[in-house]
């Protein structure tokens, strides 16, 4: 069995922390280019997401607005159902008020 000496454990050491150093620059490396790249995409992405903010409070006052006009338009049917069955109530008077006139024209053949 062989017994390292100080130089033997110097040389293990240096050739262990040129390892470390090693993989050190590699993941510096990496994570410059990760960087490099997270910011090139971030140069594109940011004004596409400025403007996908700016569409979608537009279309939430368009979905405002929309809904306000469907309020007004169920107002008016509502009115408006109101005044045809008004004016089936009518329709109905005039039809009672014709029927004697009717059973004369009728009974006279004209």
């Amino acid at each position: 069995m062989t017994h390292f000496n100080g130089l033997g454990l110097l040389t293990v050491g240096l050739i262990s922390f040129v390892i470390v150093l090693i993989f050190a620059a590699y993941l510096a490396r990496k994570a410059w280019k990760l960087t490099r790249r997270g910011i090139r995409i971030s140069k594109v992405a940011l004004p596409l997401a400025e403007g996908l903010g700016r569409r979608s409070e537009d279309l939430t006052r368009l979905g405002y607005h929309i809904g306000l006009k469907v309020d007004q338009i169920t107002i008016n049917l509502n009115e408006l159902d109101a005044s045809v069955r008004r004016l089936q109530v009518l329709l109905q008077a005039f039809n009672d008020a014709l029927r004697p006139y009717r059973k004369v024209r009728d009974y006279l053949g004209l």
